[in-house]
C-alpha cells in the first residue's frame, strides 16, 4: 500500500488571500510600471538562444549586472563568480538550507519574520530559535538567518552591524544568511555599507530577486551573492535540483536591472506618508513611528482585547481589505496587524476610508475570505 504524503501545511491565511486576490480585476501593485514601460521589446526573435540548457550557475550577463548592481549599493567588489541566479529568493534560501542543514539542526532568526522561513526551514527537519538563543543550549545554531529591511516591521541593519553578526555566527560555526528583497526600497535610512572580506570568505551568504523591489513577482528570478568558492558548491548542488533558471526570466530579470528603481523612492515615501498620517483618526491602532523600508506598517492595535486574526477576518469581509495578522509571521503575535503601503494612492484612501468605517460589534472569527478579498 502507497503511503498518503505528509501534507507541507494547510494553506496560511496569506495564502488563501493570495488565491482569492486573483479573483480582482484591478491592478493594486504599480511599483514596476516605469521600469516595464522602459524594457526593449521585439516583435521578432527573442535575442538569446534556448537551444541548450541554461548555465546553472545563471547566465553571465545577468550574473555581471546583479554583481555591478551589489557593488554600487554596498561598496563592493563583486565579480559574476560570487553571483548564484535562482528561481526567486524562495528558492535561493531553499537551496543554502538544503545545502548546509542536516534534519535536527538548530536555525537562529530574527523575529518576528516572513513565515516562508518557517516552511522552508521546518520541511526540510530544521528547528527555529530567535536569534539571541542562537548560541543557547548544547548545539549551536548551524545558520543564522537575518532580513533587511525586515518583513514585517521595515527595519534596517545598523551600520557595522552585519560584521557584528558574521563574528557570531563564525564563532559557532554558522553561515550567515541575509535576505535583502526589499533593499532597493528603503526610504527613511541608510543603507548599510559592507565588506568585501565577509562575501570572500564564505561565512556569508545575501539573498536577493526582483520581486519585491521592481515590482515583478512573476519573473521569478532571485540570486545569492556569497564567495566564488562557495558559488562552486551552490551550483553544483543547483545542477542536481533543477537544470537551471528560465532563460526568458532572466533575459527580463537583466532588462530590469538596466533600470534602478531608485526613481520609486519618492513615490514609495508619499506613500507611506499617506498611510501614517491617516492612521491616527482611524482609532484603531497605536501611534507608529514610519518604518526605513520595506513596503509595510507594522501596528499594534489599539484595544488590547481584540484580537488582531480576527480583526483581519473581519476587516476582509466586511470592508474587503487585505490585512495580514501578526500571527501570520514567525514570532509574531495575536495583537499585530501588518499593513502595505505600496499600493497606488486611490487604493490606500480607499483601503483607510473602508477601515474607518468599521463599527465595534464583538469580532466574527472564521469569517469567509473569498467574496471581498479582491476589493482592495
Amino acid at each position: 500500500m502507497i503511503s498518503t504524503p505528509r501534507p507541507w501545511h494547510d494553506l496560511s491565511l496569506i495564502e488563501r488571500q493570495a488565491r482569492a486576490a486573483q479573483q480582482g480585476t484591478r491592478p493594486t501593485w504599480d511599483l514596476s510600471e516605469a521600469l516595464l514601460r522602459g524594457l526593449p521589446t521585439s516583435t521578432g526573435r527573442v535575442e538569446f538562444r534556448a537551444e541548450s540548457y541554461p548555465d546553472p550557475q545563471g547566465q553571465r550577463d545577468l550574473r555581471r549586472r546583479i554583481a555591478a548592481r551589489e557593488n554600487e549599493k554596498y561598496g563592493l567588489s563583486l565579480t559574476e563568480d560570487h553571483i548564484v541566479v535562482t528561481h526567486g529568493a524562495t528558492e535561493a534560501l531553499f537551496l543554502l538550507a538544503h545545502t548546509f542543514l542536516d534534519p535536527g539542526d538548530r536555525v537562529a532568526v530574527q523575529a518576528p519574520s516572513f513565515l516562508f522561513y518557517r516552511e522552508i526551514l521546518e520541511n526540510l527537519g530544521a528547528g527555529l530559535v530567535p536569534l539571541h538563543a542562537a548560541s543557547d543550549g548544547a548545539r549551536p545554531a548551524r545558520m543564522r538567518l537575518l532580513h533587511s529591511p525586515s518583513n514585517p516591521d521595515g527595519l534596517v541593519l545598523a551600520e557595522g552591524a552585519l560584521s557584528l553578526h558574521a563574528e557570531a555566527a563564525r564563532a559557532d560555526g554558522a553561515l550567515l544568511v541575509l535576505d535583502q528583497v526589499y533593499d532597493e526600497l528603503i526610504v527613511g535610512g541608510t543603507r548599510p555599507q559592507e565588506e568585501q572580506a565577509l562575501l570572500d570568505s564564505g561565512l556569508v551568504a545575501k539573498v536577493n530577486s526582483v520581486s519585491k523591489a521592481f515590482g515583478c513577482p512573476g519573473v521569478r528570478i532571485g540570486w545569492i551573492s556569497t564567495s566564488p568558492a562557495l558559488a562552486e558548491v551552490l551550483t553544483g548542488v543547483a545542477e542536481r535540483l533543477r537544470m537551471g533558471p528560465s532563460l526568458v526570466a532572466q533575459h527580463a530579470a537583466a532588462g530590469l536591472l538596466e533600470h534602478p528603481v531608485d526613481g520609486n523612492l519618492p513615490l514609495l515615501a508619499e506613500r507611506r506618508a499617506l498611510a501614517v498620517e491617516a492612521l491616527p483618526a482611524l482609532g484603531l491602532f497605536e501611534a507608529a513611528a514610519p518604518p526605513p523600508g520595506g513596503l509595510f506598517l507594522w501596528l499594534k492595535l489599539a484595544d488590547p482585547d481584540v484580537s488582531a486574526q480576527q480583526f483581519c477576518d473581519r476587516a476582509l469581509a466586511e470592508a474587503g481589505v487585505r490585512l495580514m495578522p501578526g500571527l501570520g509571521f514567525w514570532e509574531g503575535t495575536d495583537d499585530r496587524v501588518r499593513l502595505s503601503f505600496g499600493a497606488t494612492p486611490d487604493y490606500l484612501r480607499t483601503a483607510l476610508d473602508r477601515l474607518g468605517r468599521l463599527t465595534a460589534p464583538p469580532l466574527r472569527s472564521g469569517a469567509d475570505l473569498t467574496p471581498a478579498c479582491g476589493r482592495v
